[in-house]
């Protein structure tokens, strides 16, 4: 599976990447849930070994051109193609823009694949959290705003569907997920992540919405969270609140 995973690198497949680990998850979430998380982790580090290498590769030139593209779901625009047909000015910056975008688009494409394809298995737990503290870390490192803004609402979609499933009888007749001490300690310490990004890349909504998310989580649980976290919450609190 990991020489799999590898191949799927090389060749920059994202989707046959995810249909391997969607093979591999019905495999193993039962008999053997570290080998899943052994190869997701390596599928992470994979990526994220060539986008840092691309980075290192690309001069300048290609980092300021990559930058400038807001959307990678939307790499070109009917404009710059238009604008390449018509002349060849700013070839250079297209041929460098490749160096590094690619590699980008790919590391976000993974870190989506993995989060879908565990958000709702409580062995996994770990696995998630840790995908979201990396994915967190891409975002603030490489400055892509828009992506952070779907990872948020991404998170908060799931987040969503686990209140609903603790609180929805299976066929079974009980829930078919329950909220554990380690769980809700998780959901809490992804959220602080979370926040500490949003502040850091001064986006004050989305952070106003992570502390709302903080807030939802501790209703889940009637303890108050650590004091080192709380600590960390209100000084971003009080961020946004300045900012607002």
């Amino acid at each position: 599976m990991k020489r799999h995973l590898e191949l799927c690198v090389d060749l920059r497949d994202n989707r046959l990447a995810k249909d391997g680990l969607h093979q591999y998850r019905n495999m193993t979430v039962n008999a053997d849930p570290h080998s899943l998380e052994t190869v997701i982790l390596h599928l992470i580090d994979l990526a994220e070994k060539r986008t840092a290498l691309a980075k290192q590769t690309a001069d300048n030139v290609a980092l300021a051109a990559a930058a400038k593209i807001s959307d990678l779901d939307e790499e070109e625009t009917p404009e710059s193609i238009m604008l390449s047909s018509m002349t060849e000015e700013g070839a250079k910056d297209r041929t460098d823009r490749e160096v590094v975008v690619p590699w980008l688009k790919f590391l976000w494409e993974t870190f989506r694949a993995v989060l879908e394809l565990v958000s709702r298995i409580p062995k996994m737990e770990r696995v998630y959290h840790k995908a979201c503290e990396r994915a967190f870390k891409f975002c603030h490192e490489y400055k892509r705003i828009m992506e952070f803004r779907r990872l948020c609402e991404t998170l908060r979609t799931h987040l969503s569907a686990l209140q609903k499933l603790a609180i929805q009888p299976a066929k079974t007749g009980r829930v078919s997920f329950e909220w554990t001490a380690e769980g809700i300690e998780l959901q809490l310490q992804t959220r602080f992540n979370q926040l500490e990004v949003a502040t850091n890349l001064e986006l004050w909504n989305e952070g106003f919405r992570t502390v709302e998310d903080i807030h939802s989580v501790i209703q889940i649980t009637k303890k108050t969270p650590k004091p080192r976290l709380m600590a960390i919450y209100y000084e971003k609190l009080t961020r946004i609140f300045w900012v607002s």
